[in-house]
């Protein structure tokens, strides 16, 4: 069994600037079509299971860590 770990840091931060509401979330959407494409990349393979675990709080940025626990050549 194989793991691959994804990981973003405050994947929900606001954007900066004049376009914020339209860009707020867009690291989370980012996020996810990493994910996605790794799948899309690996077609042979059983995901065996998948985890998520987040970071942060008042004082720091939130972290989001994925990890895909998987067998090759499945």
């Amino acid at each position: 069994m194989r793991v691959k770990l994804f990981w973003k840091n405050e994947p929900m931060r606001p954007a900066i600037g004049r376009f914020s509401a339209k860009l707020s979330g867009k690291n989370a959407q980012d996020f996810e079509n990493e994910i996605d494409a790794w799948l899309q990349q690996n077609p042979g393979i059983k995901v065996i299971d998948i985890k998520q675990s987040a970071s942060g709080g008042s004082m720091t940025g939130s972290l989001w860590l994925i990890s895909v626990w998987y067998e090759e050549n499945a």
